[in-house]
């Protein structure tokens, strides 16, 4: 494999990961907009991103168990496409602690940690349940 399928292959994933985080925030937008009720929960938690995350987490899993990882072969050209580019893509680490980092800066600090660690749990039991269905 050339360099240039595999980052052909990783921009591909990428665009469409990066376009669906894209579309999660903007959908939720939209339901709030829609709504029109003012709710601290859903307001204040950066909702968006925690679905970007999940959502990216729990395809990772299925992908990885039906794919494997970075391996050779033709699984590796499905995993640049799906785990490197469209779940690296659509889950995002810098969103999440700016998030955080804004909710502590207004002061709401222990929001900001429940936050943190909900998105650790969730993240990882949603890995834990791709892997478990992808198989």
């Amino acid at each position: 494999m050339t360099v240039l399928v595999a980052v052909l292959l990783v921009a591909i994933g990428g665009a469409v990961g990066a376009v669906a985080r894209w579309g999660i925030g903007e959908g939720w937008k939209a339901l709030r907009e829609r709504d029109g009720r003012p709710s601290i929960i859903l307001d204040l938690v950066p909702w968006p991103v925690f679905l970007a995350n999940i959502l990216a987490s729990f395809l990772l899993g299925v992908f990885v168990a039906q794919l494997g990882s970075a391996s050779a072969g033709g699984a590796r050209l499905g995993y640049l496409l799906l785990g490197t580019g469209l779940c690296g893509a659509m889950s995002t680490l810098s969103s999440a602690a700016i998030e955080i980092v804004d909710l502590s800066r207004r002061r709401f600090t222990v929001i900001g940690v429940g936050y943190l660690l909900l998105s650790i749990g969730a993240g990882m039991s949603a890995l834990w349940l791709g892997l478990v269905i992808g198989r």
